[in-house]
């Protein structure tokens, strides 16, 4: 069975090797499935193995060995890892960053230009970058939300950003919004795209034709243009400091 299994634990699967690159196999037991069914998830590097309730473990097996070939398509076609180590270059609104860091730098993060310098010890370079891109990206979400809130007559409750997998942002009823830290990551128009779709939700809670309209009038940028880019390069910025794959 597909050759390439490596560890057993009751009802859970093997990683796999794909081309010398381990992918997990995150097995999920679903009451509403009806069949059993296979996800390549891009985003969090996982291969997902849906089952019903009661189906043997021995048939998804089967069915990962009867379409490692698919399975192998997809994940060839996943982003790599990007870690945050010295002399990573790092995706920062549209443009790159160059992560300097040595020991004998100063231990605050600094950015100077297209450098992002930093010091103290290695084995808080990656969580010292994330909480600075972090800072970055609410700096400047904050700021523009409030803007466009006020340009749509209304006001925000709170604004912060997170690490979500499956949205870049979010508008509660009480008008808290949440964004996606790693927009800071992608060209600026991404970003204030998604603001505007946000701040749109203040007034429209659908997404019906006057939500549309109000979106493309606060951004004066076509929503389907940031869609399709999200939906190209968005699971990239997922890998923009992680070490390997198989987040399930």
């Amino acid at each position: 069975m597909f050759g390439l299994f490596r560890r057993k634990t009751p009802d859970a699967v093997p990683d796999i090797d794909i081309g010398g690159r381990q992918v997990a196999v995150a097995v999920v037991r679903n009451a509403r499935a009806r069949r059993i069914s296979l996800r390549a998830d891009a985003v969090h590097g996982v291969v997902r193995l849906t089952l019903p309730p009661r189906a043997p473990i021995r048939e998804g097996l089967a069915l990962l060995d009867a379409q490692r070939g698919w399975i192998a398509a997809r994940v060839t076609s996943w982003p790599r890892p990007q870690p945050f180590v010295p002399g990573a270059r790092i995706p920062f609104e549209g443009g790159e960053m160059l992560l300097d860091w040595h020991e004998d730098h100063p231990r605050g993060v600094r950015r100077m230009d297209t450098v992002l310098r930093v010091g103290g010890p290695l084995s808080t370079l990656s969580g010292r970058t994330t909480r600075w891109l972090r800072a970055q990206a609410l700096d400047r979400l904050e700021p523009e939300t409030r803007a466009l809130a006020a340009a749509a007559g209304k006001s925000v409750s709170a604004v912060s950003v997170r690490d979500p997998a499956s949205r870049w942002g979010s508008c509660s009823s009480t008008g808290v919004i949440t964004y996606s830290w790693r927009l800071i990551l992608a060209p600026a128009w991404i970003r204030q795209s998604v603001v505007a779709h946000e701040v749109a939700h203040l007034v429209h809670h659908n997404h019906g034709p006057d939500f549309w309209a109000l979106a493309r009038s606060l951004a004066d940028v076509d929503p389907g243009t940031s869609r399709r880019w999200l939906t190209a390069h968005g699971a990239a910025l997922h890998w923009v400091g992680r070490t390997s794959g198989g987040q399930a």
